[in-house]
């Protein structure tokens, strides 16, 4: 469980947290109030498991058909738990599924919220970010707006759904790119990742191919069976951890 995990002992957090209704997997919560103070909870467990110099990657939707509002769990990791937020991610995803409506604009994009315990000792790794995926920041120059496929890297993946789909997959597709720019961003070899909605096992792939520790904590045992699938197949970089070294976690309840 989360509360587990021994205090100051990660050194990053690469996560994207249930919608509160809509999908299976995601189908929890009362109201949207019980949802956010449920956020609240487990931000707070964040804070404490985090390293000092320790980075957070929150990656939300701001989707209206799901009604998660990406700035209302900010504003809870910032006013509430006094967390800095050091940078926002625009994740454009140029390839969504248009909008069958007139009402709305197709929603291109996601957020990936960048959030530490204070913004010194930045150092960010941005030499091996732009070698592992140039094409997310089109130029030399790495910025903040991220441009990624939404089902980049999934299509031969068996039991994928697409995030917009009502499927067992839920909130757990981001593409692998995604938690592999974070990690290189604000890791080295070695260190400890922590995805605390583990779904699918993305983040530990990206951990098993950059040489980073990992410890996924998931509610389904299934989801953890595919996790587990997924990262001891993945290919393994000279001097890189073993799967021996991953922790995968079952938990009852958050």
């Amino acid at each position: 469980m989360l509360p587990d995990i021994p205090d100051a002992s990660v050194d990053c957090i690469v996560t994207s947290p249930p919608y509160w209704k809509g999908f299976e997997y995601e189908a929890y919560f009362n109201s949207y109030a019980q949802y956010l103070e449920w956020t609240k909870n487990w931000l707070a467990e964040c804070k404490r498991t985090l390293a000092k110099n320790g980075t957070l990657w929150l990656n939300v939707a701001n989707d209206s058909e799901t009604t998660v509002r990406a700035f209302e769990l900010m504003e809870i990791a910032t006013r509430e738990l006094m967390f800095k937020l050091h940078d926002t991610v625009v994740w454009y995803r140029y390839n969504q599924q248009p909008a069958n409506t007139d009402r709305q604009l197709t929603n291109q994009c996601e957020f990936v919220f960048m959030l530490r315990h204070t913004s010194a000792g930045v150092e960010l790794n941005k030499d091996q970010a732009y070698a592992n995926c140039p094409s997310l920041f089109k130029t030399k120059n790495v910025g903040n707006v991220w441009e990624l496929p939404f089902n980049s890297g999934k299509q031969n993946v068996e039991g994928f759904g697409r995030k917009e789909v009502a499927a067992k997959w839920g909130h757990s597709g981001f593409p692998v790119e995604l938690p592999e720019t974070c990690i290189l961003l604000s890791t080295k070899e070695g260190d400890t990742v922590m995805d605390c909605f583990m779904g699918s096992g993305t983040t530990g792939v990206a951990c098993k191919k950059l040489g980073r520790k990992f410890i996924g904590i998931e509610l389904i045992p299934e989801y953890v069976e595919i996790s587990r699938n997924r990262i001891e197949s993945t290919g393994k970089a000279a001097n890189q951890i073993t799967i021996d070294d991953l922790y995968q976690i079952t938990i009852d309840d958050l």
